[in-house]
């Protein structure tokens, strides 16, 4: 027998040890385990049973709690950095970072809002229900609530970590730093990838092609990388200067090699380029390119990744 995949003609598990209960409900040795598992959720000393349904409900729904509760601390916390933004609010640089802040929280809202539906669901279903109908729906519910509980965990130490950058301008100069080190890494790498490009490989969708056509994207993003930073050190010093303190000196230096090298990289990423792979991806990278100009500094990295992967120059099928 294939596995029950709704209500409308629930087969009676009650009473039935979950090993025969698996067998029923599932004829694929490759799912038994999973299925198993999902069923011993309703089930007693090895016995599936509907009486277990309450005590597995109880479980699913302190776990739903649990996320609810971390969601709302989520939300204190982001209030709370808002409220620490309040005296640079004509900052871009913060600007942006709060308003992405708060759309990442809308979408853990969104997703801890579907909850309490499935609980209730269940909760409708849970006296006559298919039991592995019934089990399998809270073995989701407690898997996305989980879910949702680490969503907000992470979110509320990305938070702790944006207080932080706030109030202490030698840690914006560090991690500003830091940036610089990973643009210039990936300046490097780019370097290194355009030196295996192979000259001779006119074939458009050759795995030469295909990671030549990668480069030029990640080229692109390079290009704005540079851009964000030199706008966000510009922005530093001038926070900085409101503060009387003392703005970082060597950056913009570093920022001048990093953007020759970069330009280096460019260069022969156009030289190394066969007739036939231009052809092939240059509508693709131009309507990238025509994209990436509305991502102007300070930049929304999740945006720039989802318009990255829209126009991201795929292989031919």
């Amino acid at each position: 027998m294939t596995e029950a995949e709704s209500d409308d003609h629930p087969t009676d598990l009650d009473g039935l040890s979950v090993e025969s209960a698996t067998d029923i409900v599932v004829d694929d040795e490759k799912r038994f385990n999973e299925v198993r598992e999902t069923l011993a959720i309703v089930a007693r000393d090895g016995t599936v049973c509907r009486a277990a349904v309450d005590d597995a409900l109880a479980n699913a729904s302190m776990v739903v709690t649990t996320a609810e509760t971390r969601v709302e601390i989520a939300g204190e916390k982001l209030n709370s950095a808002q409220e620490a933004a309040t005296r640079i609010s004509d900052s871009d640089l913060v600007s942006v970072r709060i308003n992405e802040f708060d759309a990442c929280l809308n979408a853990i809202e969104d997703r801890e809002s579907d909850l309490g539906d499935a609980i209730q669901e269940v909760l409708a279903m849970k006296e006559e229900g298919n039991l592995y109908e019934i089990a399998r729906k809270i073995r989701r519910v407690t898997n996305a609530a989980t879910e949702v509980q680490r969503a907000a965990d992470d979110f509320q130490f990305e938070i702790d970590s944006f207080e932080g950058w706030l109030t202490d301008a030698d840690r914006r100069v560090e991690e500003l730093t830091a940036d610089v080190d990973a643009l210039a890494e990936s300046v490097n790498e780019l370097r290194d990838t355009v030196e295996t490009l192979a000259a001779g490989d006119g074939d458009p969708e050759s795995e030469a092609a295909h990671t030549w056509a990668a480069a030029m994207v990640r080229n692109r993003v390079v290009s704005l990388m540079i851009a964000d930073l030199r706008a966000e050190l510009a922005a530093l010093r001038t926070w900085t200067e409101r503060e009387g303190g003392t703005p970082p000196s060597d950056i913009e230096s570093r920022l001048d090699d990093i953007q020759a090298s970069h330009e280096v990289v460019g260069e022969r990423l156009t030289t190394r380029a066969e007739p036939e792979w231009t052809a092939r991806y240059t509508d693709q990278l131009t309507a990238l390119d025509e994209a990436l100009k509305e991502m102007g500094p300070p930049v929304a990295w999740s945006d720039v990744e989802a318009v990255v992967e829209e126009h991201r120059p795929a292989a031919k099928q």
